[in-house]
């Protein structure tokens, strides 16, 4: 058995033994843990914009981040983009999701936000 531990979610077990099933539950365990991150996130867009990229947006420009947040939080992940974590859990009994993955994720829609 595997755990994955989330300080948004608890510790949630892997029990499935088919690689396949297995996938999926980690899958369903990070989306659900970047659906709660994405949902803290939004109350604080502005403290980060203004901490991460010494920048301030505009209510406008806030709005639309949070709708392409939104439609981030529908998709399902890229498993390119959390292949460490998988990795992980096919070395480990035990992995710890910290933010810092989900970050960059926002960080590449932020930057694909400022060139549009």
């Amino acid at each position: 058995m595997k755990t994955i531990q989330s300080l948004l979610l608890g510790s949630v077990p892997i029990t499935a033994r088919d690689k396949h099933v297995r996938l999926f539950q980690v899958k369903q365990v990070i989306n659900q843990h970047r659906d709660l991150f994405i949902n803290k996130f939004l109350k604080d867009i502005p403290y980060y914009l203004a901490f991460r990229y010494n920048a301030f947006a505009t209510p406008d420009e806030l709005e639309e981040i949070k709708a392409k947040l939104n439609t981030l939080q529908k998709k399902d992940i890229d498993l390119v983009d959390y292949a460490s974590i998988f990795e992980q859990i096919k070395k480990r009994t035990t992995v710890k999701l910290n933010n810092a993955i989900f970050f960059q994720e926002i960080d590449d829609l932020l930057f694909a936000q400022q060139k549009s």
